[in-house]
């Protein structure tokens, strides 16, 4: 928001008021100042709302960016939106009315404002980025993509915008057009990691293994994470038979505690590459591990639940055998016992599960109730012999 810049136009605004106006001002200038430098923003506004002159645009900017700073978003809409009132073509009143509406995920709103920032300034080039940013949240590709490259056009060297139109370029499947703006970049500026990032996808989709593989080397000295960016690294690796490389990639990220399936898979190949099998079971069992989601108990168990209440039993037990498969929790053994013995009349097969229920319960810490209840139902069942 560049806060530094519309401070100082906000209160240069106030100064340079003509002197007959000054006169009538109430205001501490340098008060206020006080305050905006240690971030005070309570105090400014409190003193500001009963001294701005309610026709003087300059007060009401520096009301309305107390109010903003403050976190009071309702009050600096309604202040902004009276500066319009008096201003129509107001700089700052849209631009912070456009960036609450996005910040409160809101683009349609915002879009009428960095219009109209446009039309008066037609070649400032942020405009359109942050107009594009707006029409992509708003789900109006086209219009966002046309005001991209016009962003583009003004400013070949914003970060943000190559990043966002190399991604858009290889949405559409343009590698070339992509790599157009991503190289030229990345020749004068070869650290933004915004850039390296989209670079090392497009590098890959051009099946530019040895330039993907660069660029990763580059984020991992700059120790930049992002799972994402090291999927591809680790895949270029891999499919360009730099074997050790490739477990590296993932060696790094389990570092950093952020190692992904599919890295893991990569390494796995690439061990298996080098006839280091053990290392590959033991990263594809990993991955295994990885892709069992926990939530995936919750799902299957109930389900489980819905087919009981159903009277559909036999699938209630397979959804419960399921879960139980995948994640060993004894409670499921319970669960799968207890529609035996109760609704399907199976008392061997209720026993057997009662049995591997104490059996897995007796090594870990299970609800007491429970294990008191299976044991004195197991010993009822085994009694009727």
């Amino acid at each position: 928001m560049y806060k530094p810049i519309l401070l100082f136009l906000l209160l240069t605004t106030c100064y340079f008021t003509p002197a007959k106006a000054r006169q009538k001002d109430s205001i501490d200038n340098a008060l206020v100042v006080s305050w905006f430098q240690d971030q005070q923003y309570d105090q400014a506004a409190a003193y500001l709302q009963n001294r701005v002159n309610p026709a003087n645009t300059s007060q009401l900017a520096l009301l309305g960016y107390a109010y903003y700073q403050w976190g009071r978003w309702p009050e600096t809409i309604q202040t902004y939106q009276q500066i319009l009132q008096l201003d129509s073509q107001h700089l700052s009143a849209h631009q912070y009315l456009a960036a609450i509406f996005m910040q409160q995920e809101n683009p349609v709103q915002a879009i009428p404002h960095y219009q109209k920032l446009i039309s008066l300034r037609p070649q400032q080039a942020l405009y359109y980025r942050q107009l594009s940013f707006a029409y992509f949240a708003a789900r109006m590709q086209d219009s966002g993509f046309a005001c991209l490259q016009k962003a583009y056009a003004l400013n070949p060297a914003d970060a943000k915008v190559v990043a966002r139109l190399a991604e858009e370029w290889m949405t559409q499947q343009r590698y070339a057009a992509a790599d157009s703006i991503l190289q030229p970049y990345l020749a004068t500026d070869s650290l933004q990691t915004a850039v390296i990032i989209p670079g090392i996808k497009n590098a890959f989709y051009l099946k530019d293994y040895p330039r993907a593989i660069a660029l990763g080397q580059r984020l991992i000295r700059l120790k930049v994470i992002s799972a994402t960016a090291y999927t591809y690294v680790a895949a270029a690796c891999y499919y360009n038979r730099q074997y050790q490389e490739c477990i590296y990639v993932n060696d790094f990220l389990t570092q950093q505690q952020l190692n992904t399936e599919a890295t893991m898979y990569y390494a796995a190949m690439a061990c298996t590459a080098l006839k280091d099998y053990t290392r590959s079971n033991e990263l594809l069992q990993q991955c295994i591990d990885l892709s069992k989601s926990r939530s995936l108990d919750d799902y299957y168990t109930a389900m489980g639940a819905n087919y009981e209440n159903m009277k559909a039993y036999r699938k209630a037990t397979a959804c419960l055998d399921t879960a139980y498969y995948l994640f060993h929790k004894p409670l499921r053994q319970y669960s799968i016992a207890r529609i035996y013995d109760e609704h399907l009349s199976d008392p061997a097969a209720a026993k057997r599960h009662y049995r591997r229920y104490l059996l897995m319960a007796a090594r870990r810490e299970e609800d007491p109730a429970v294990f008191k209840y299976v044991q004195q139902r197991l010993g009822e069942m085994e009694k009727r012999k």
